[in-house]
């Protein structure tokens, strides 16, 4: 069994931007998106973030904007809220009588207000990222016919069964090749089971794929995903009686994520729905499950889902015969993943796949590789040439004088 670790190398190789390009990306969608409004306006709200940004008294903010990194933008945000809710929770757990409860509700009032614009921006920026994905998967019904596609294409044909691909990117342009391919299916290709039905008004159970022959873990979670309702669609709770285990939906009880029924059509999916949300999600303001790019990234969030994919990821890699790092650069905010490959992946079985020979020295060296740091390529060189074991050195032309 081989495991395939993949970064944004592999999705820029179909357009998708790398981690420095994403904010710009962004922020081109929202301005070519016009008079939009859905959970905030984009001409108004989102000219005010950037003018907010780009004139914030606080020079961390203000450089991380300059920069256009969005990392280190969401890394400022996540601060300043990771703080309010801990001063919160001081003020909450503080003696009701004394006095050094009213310092502290005094203090985080003070601190609420400063911050208050960090929330609310923070939630549009938020909120932004996860629609200028879900419009790229949706375009991508149309796009994945392209021939640069012709790459991930042969990366899919190149898996055998049992193999296992950890991705941390957001998009679907994996699992789309293998669904098309026959390889994948939402049933249980994405490490956990979900109930599918024939359609909102028809719970007629269906399963037209079987089981998936490749898994795909997004351990950074995806756009599209959404946390699996408590009870079944159509209940309502009645008191505190006993009730049928049907209640809690026709998934699994360790399975709780649901798929957005928009994010299947996006996927080609026409004839089944996910049985616990076969619907539009119903709150508005419910987020995606999604680990945004951030240092402050909070793997217990969302029950524990986040986690169990961590747990997964880590025992392919502890089982796989070779492991291959493709288009990723261990980028400083993810010291998990990091751990995650220093302690579930052995010395020599890893190869480097990546255009940037530093990375590949840094990676290389990092997990003891044994392969030569000289030969480096681009994804769609790799998958062309039929994803080779180790890439061969090619001597750099001599440039024209």
């Amino acid at each position: 069994m081989n495991c395939y670790v993949l970064g944004a190398g592999v999705s820029k190789s179909v357009n998708y931007p790398l981690g420095s390009e994403l904010f710009d990306a962004i922020d081109q969608f929202v301005r070519q998106s016009g008079p939009c409004i859905d959970r905030f306006d984009y001409q108004k709200d989102w000219e005010d973030l950037t003018r907010w940004l780009e004139g914030n008294p606080n020079p961390t903010i203000a450089q991380a904007y300059r920069t256009r990194n969005i990392e280190h933008l969401f890394t400022v945000l996540d601060f300043a809220d990771e703080l309010r809710n801990d001063a919160l929770l001081n003020t909450f757990h503080s003696r009701a009588s004394s006095k050094l409860r009213e310092k502290k509700a005094e203090a985080f009032g003070m601190y609420d207000r400063t911050v208050e614009d960090y929330g609310r921006f923070r939630r549009i920026l938020l909120w932004a990222l996860e629609h200028y994905f879900s419009q790229r998967h949706c375009e991508d019904v149309q796009n994945s016919k392209d021939p640069n596609w012709d790459a991930l294409r042969a990366f899919g044909n190149s898996l055998a069964p049992g193999d296992v691909v950890i991705t941390f990117n957001y998009d679907a342009t994996v699992e789309r090749v293998l669904l098309g391919q026959g390889r994948w299916s939402p049933r249980d290709g994405y490490g956990f089971e979900i109930v599918f039905q024939q359609s909102r008004d028809d719970r007629t159970v269906v399963d037209p794929w079987g089981r998936s022959a490749v898994t795909v873990l997004h351990v950074h979670g995806a756009t599209g995903w959404y946390r699996r309702p408590f009870f079944a669609p159509g209940y309502v709770p009645q008191g505190s009686r006993a009730v049928p285990f049907e209640v809690f939906g026709a998934a699994p009880a360790q399975t709780q994520i649901s798929l957005d029924p928009e994010f299947l059509t996006g996927l080609g999916i026409f004839n089944a729905v996910d049985a616990c949300l076969p619907d539009k999600i119903a709150v508005p303001h419910e987020r995606h499950v999604v680990l945004h790019p951030s240092f402050l990234k909070d793997y217990l969030s969302d029950e524990g889902v986040i986690a169990a994919l961590w747990q997964r990821a880590a025992e392919a890699l502890r089982r796989a015969d070779r492991v291959f790092i493709v288009g990723y650069s261990l980028p400083k905010a993810d010291s998990a993943a990091l751990t995650l490959l220093l302690t579930s992946c052995a010395d020599g079985r890893a190869r480097i796949i990546n255009p940037h020979g530093g990375t590949k020295v840094k990676l290389g060296s990092l997990l003891h590789t044994g392969d030569s740091f000289q030969g480096t390529a681009y994804f769609e060189d790799w998958a062309l040439s039929g994803c080779p074991e180790r890439i061969p050195w090619k001597p750099r032309e001599k440039e024209a004088v």
